[in-house]
C-alpha cells in the first residue's frame, strides 16, 4: 500500500491524461465508518493502492478527459461534491506512481529524471538493501491448485479442535516435567545441537510458508512465486501473497497472514506431545529440536507486529488500518510535537479516540523495539564482514536506521523553533540538562548477583560400606558432640567378627594346652604368633564394626535427611544420608561479572534473599573478593542443567563449568538462617557510578581496539 494522497497541489490542469489500460479496480469491502473502499492494482509492479469513495468515483469518470466534466459527472451521478483540489491531488498521485498514459515531452523528461535519480541512488540502494533481498525460485500456483483439494480437511473445525487439544496435552505434560525439559534444552546448546536446530528451522519455515501458500490458494489468491529471502545474509524461505489485497473480505486476508505462524504453532504443539510419548533415541531428539524451534520462532519473531513480519499484517488487518506503521508514526510525531513543543500540529487523520491512543502507544513501543533490533543488526553486520567494511557498514546502519530519523525530527523542531514559546524552550532545556545530569552524575546503584548460602561448619554423613540402617536420629534435632546419629548393620561384617572371635578363642585354648606339654616350649613361639594374628583380625573386625555407628563430631543440628531412607533400608557408600550443621555462622558466595568487581569493597553491606524462603532477607557483609575467574560452580544446584540460575557449558568432562565469566565474592551472614543449603539473589552495596561513563568505557575501548588496523 502506498502513502496517502499528497496534500500538495501541482499547477491547475484542465485536460486529464488517460489511465493505463492494464490497471484494475477491485472492491475491498468497507472501512470502519461503513463507507465502501476499493483496491487499485498495478499488475506491472504488483502494487496495490487503497481508494476511498471519492477517489473511486473520480477514476470511474476519468475517461471524460476534462477536470470540469469529471466533477460534473460525479456530482450528477452521486451525492458527492468533489473539489478541483481533490482531482488535482489524485492526478499528482497517479503521475508519481506512473499509473497514467502520458506521452508529452514534460512527462518524458520527468521519467528521465526518475531514471537518473534511480541510477544515482543505486549505491544508496545497495547499502540499505543488502540486509534484506529476495531470490524467487519457483512459481507454485499450478502445483498448489492441484494439491489444495486433497488438503481441504486441514481447514476444518474438527482438525483445529484435535490439534488444539493435543497441543494442550503436550504443554500440560511439559509443565509437569519442566525440569527435564529445561535440562534437555541446556544440553542441546552445543555445536551438534546448533546444526540440529538449523535442520529443525528449515523444516519449521517450510511448514510456515506452505501454510501461507495453501491458505492463499484456498481463497483463490494466486501465489506468484516462492523463494529464499536473505535477512542480514541469513537465508529464509518466503511466499509472495501480495495479491491477497485483491480480497474484499478482511477476514480472509487475516487468515492468509496468520496461516504461517498458526501452522508453526500446530507443529510445535504436536511435536511437544510426541516428544513425551516416544522413547529415548534420535527420534526423541529430533522432536525436541522441532518443538523448541517452532515455539521460539512463532512466539518471538513471527507474532511480533513491530517489524514487517506476519504479526504486523495480522494486526493491520485486525485493526483495519493499512500502512499501520506509517500512520501510527505520523500520529505519534504529531502528538510529540504538541506535547513537547506546544505546537498546533494538526492530526494526520481523524480516528476514534481509543484507536488513536492505541496507535500512538504502538508507535512508541515500535520505536524502542526497532532501536534495540537495529543496533543489534549493526553490531552483527560489523562482526560479519572484515574490519574496514564492517566498520563502514556499522556506521551506515546506525546513521540510517537510528540517528537519521532522530536528526530529521530535530531538524523539524529547529525549523519551528520560532513558534515555540520562551517558557516551553526553557522547560525543554531544563529537562535536557536534567537528563544529562542524571546520566553523568555518579549514583549509588547496587550490584545484583546470584549467590548461594551454606553453613560455616557442616559434615555430610555417608555409610563407610554397603549396609542396612538400624537407627537414624530424628531430623531437625540438636545433638551434642559424640551423640549417635546413624547405626548401620553389615551381615557379612557381623559374620566375620563372630568367626574371628571363635578363632581367637580356639587359638587361646591351643595356647593353654601347649603350655602344659613337654615339647610346649618348642611350639610356643609359633602358637603365640598365630594367637597374635587372630587377635589382630578380631580387633580389626571390631573396629570396622564400630565404624558402622556414626556419631556427631561437634554440636549441631541434623538436616537434609534422605526421605527414601528407612529402618532396614540398604545404603551405598556414595549415597549421602544426612547432614550435620554446626552452630557457627553461615557463609554465602556471590558470583559477579568482571565489570562490577572494581565497585565492590571488603566490609560492604549485602542483603541476601533466598529463593526457597519467599519474603526472607538476611544481612551479610563482604569478607573476600577473588580476582581469579571461577572455573567450576561450587554446587550442582547452581547449574541451569540442574534447575539452577547459572548457565553452564556443554562439557561432559566439566559439567559445572560456567558459561559466563564470573568472580566469587565471599559473604558472612549475620545470624543463623533457619533453612538448609540453597541459592538466592544478593544485592551488594557498591561504589557510586555514572551511568553514561560506564556505558562509554567499553565503547571507547572497542573503538580504540578496532580502529588499530
Amino acid at each position: 500500500m502506498s502513502a496517502p494522497l499528497s496534500p500538495s497541489s501541482p499547477p491547475p490542469l484542465d485536460d486529464l491524461p488517460p489511465l493505463r489500460p492494464d490497471l484494475q479496480i477491485l472492491p475491498a469491502g468497507h472501512d470502519r465508518d461503513g463507507a465502501p473502499v476499493w483496491t487499485l492494482q498495478d499488475p506491472v509492479n504488483n502494487q496495490f493502492y487503497r481508494l476511498g469513495w471519492v477517489e473511486f468515483e473520480l477514476l470511474a469518470h476519468w475517461s471524460a478527459g476534462n477536470v470540469d466534466e469529471v466533477l460534473r459527472q460525479v456530482a450528477a451521478a452521486t451525492l458527492l461534491r468533489p473539489r478541483r483540489e481533490e482531482i488535482e491531488a489524485l492526478h499528482q498521485f497517479l503521475t508519481q506512481h506512473q499509473l497514467l498514459e502520458i506521452h508529452t515531452p514534460e512527462h518524458t523528461r520527468m521519467l528521465q529524471n526518475l531514471r537518473q535519480k534511480s541510477r544515482a541512488s543505486r549505491v544508496n540502494w545497495l547499502l540499505h538493501h543488502y540486509l534484506f533481498f529476495r531470490l524467487p525460485l519457483v512459481r507454485p500456483a499450478a502445483a498448489l491448485a492441484r494439491l489444495a483439494p486433497w488438503l481441504g480437511w486441514i481447514f476444518t473445525a474438527w482438525t483445529a479442535s484435535v490439534v488444539l487439544g493435543l497441543s494442550v496435552i503436550g504443554l500440560g505434560l511439559t509443565i509437569r516435567q519442566w525440569d527435564s525439559f529445561a535440562a534437555t534444552f541446556a544440553q542441546s546448546l552445543s555445536p551438534a545441537g546448533f546444526f540440529s536446530y538449523l535442520v529443525a528451522l528449515a523444516v519449521t519455515k517450510s511448514v510456515h510458508e506452505l501454510g501461507h501458500a495453501l491458505t492463499a490458494t484456498r481463497y483463490g489468491v494466486r501465489v506468484a512465486h516462492m523463494g529464499v529471502a536473505f535477512l542480514v545474509m541469513w537465508p529464509m524461505l518466503y511466499t509472495d501473497t501480495t495479491e491477497s489485497w485483491r480480497l474484499a473480505d478482511r477476514r480472509q486476508r487475516l487468515a492468509i497472514a496468520s496461516a504461517g505462524f498458526v501452522s508453526e504453532l500446530a507443529l510445535a504443539g504436536l511435536a511437544t506431545l510426541a516428544w513425551h510419548l516416544v522413547g529415548d533415541g534420535p527420534l526423541k531428539e529430533a522432536l525436541f529440536f522441532l518443538a523448541t524451534t517452532a515455539w521460539v520462532i512463532s512466539l518471538m519473531l513471527n507474532v511480533s507486529p513491530f517489524m514487517r513480519f506476519d504479526g504486523y499484517f495480522v494486526l493491520s488487518d485486525a485493526l483495519d488500518v493499512p500502512n499501520l506503521h506509517e500512520r501510527a508514526f505520523a500520529l505519534a510525531r504529531a502528538q510529540l510535537r504538541r506535547v513537547a513543543l506546544g505546537l498546533a500540529e494538526p492530526e494526520p487523520e481523524a480516528l476514534p479516540p481509543r484507536l488513536r491512543w492505541f496507535l500512538i502507544a504502538f508507535a512508541w513501543v515500535t520505536w524502542i523495539y526497532r532501536l534495540i533490533v537495529f543496533t543489534g543488526i549493526a553490531i552483527m553486520v560489523y562482526l560479519f564482514f572484515f574490519k574496514l567494511l564492517g566498520l563502514i557498514l556499522f556506521m551506515v546502519e546506525i546513521w540510517w536506521f537510528v540517528a537519521r530519523p532522530v536528526w530529521r525530527e530535530l531538524r523539524y523542531w529547529n525549523e519551528r523553533r520560532e513558534q515555540v514559546s520562551a517558557t516551553r524552550r526553557t522547560a525543554l532545556l531544563a529537562a535536557l540538562a536534567a537528563v544529562i545530569a542524571v546520566a553523568l552524575l555518579p549514583w549509588p546503584t547496587p550490584v545484583r548477583a546470584t549467590a548461594w548460602h551454606y553453613p560455616g561448619q557442616s559434615v555430610t554423613l555417608y555409610s563407610p560400606l554397603p549396609a542396612r540402617v538400624q537407627f537414624l536420629a530424628q531430623p531437625g534435632g540438636r545433638f551434642s558432640a559424640g551423640a549417635p546419629l546413624l547405626t548401620l548393620d553389615q551381615p557379612d561384617l557381623s559374620y566375620r567378627a563372630e568367626r574371628a572371635a571363635v578363632t581367637r578363642e580356639t587359638v587361646d585354648a591351643e595356647w593353654r594346652s601347649v603350655a602344659s606339654l613337654d615339647d610346649g616350649l618348642e611350639r610356643l613361639p609359633l602358637v603365640l604368633q598365630g594367637r597374635a594374628l587372630r587377635a589382630a583380625e578380631w580387633q580389626a573386625e571390631v573396629a570396622e564394626g564400630k565404624r558402622l555407628t556414626l556419631t556427631a563430631p561437634f554440636d549441631g543440628r541434623l538436616t537434609d535427611v534422605d526421605p527414601n531412607i528407612a529402618i532396614g533400608a540398604w545404603v551405598s557408600p556414595r549415597q549421602p544420608v544426612a547432614s550435620l550443621i554446626g552452630p557457627g555462622p553461615w557463609l554465602a558466595e556471590a558470583f559477579v561479572s568482571q565489570s562490577e568487581l572494581p565497585r565492590l569493597r571488603t566490609g560492604a553491606t549485602v542483603h541476601y534473599y533466598p529463593v526457597n524462603q519467599p519474603g526472607a532477607a538476611w544481612v551479610a557483609r563482604v569478607v573476600d573478593i577473588e580476582n581469579t575467574k571461577l572455573s567450576l560452580l561450587p554446587h550442582p544446584m547452581l547449574a541451569a542443567s540442574h534447575g539452577g540460575p547459572l548457565p553452564t557449558l556443554a562439557d561432559a568432562r566439566a559439567p559445572l563449568r560456567p558459561r559466563d565469566s564470573l568472580y566469587r565474592v565471599r559473604l558472612a551472614l549475620d545470624g543463623e538462617p533457619p533453612a538448609t543449603v540453597g541459592w538466592g539473589n544478593a544485592v551488594l552495596t557498591a561504589e557510586p557510578r555514572s551511568w553514561l561513563i560506564e556505558q562509554l568505557k567499553p565503547l571507547t575501548i572497542v573503538l580504540i581496539r578496532e580502529l588499530v588496523f
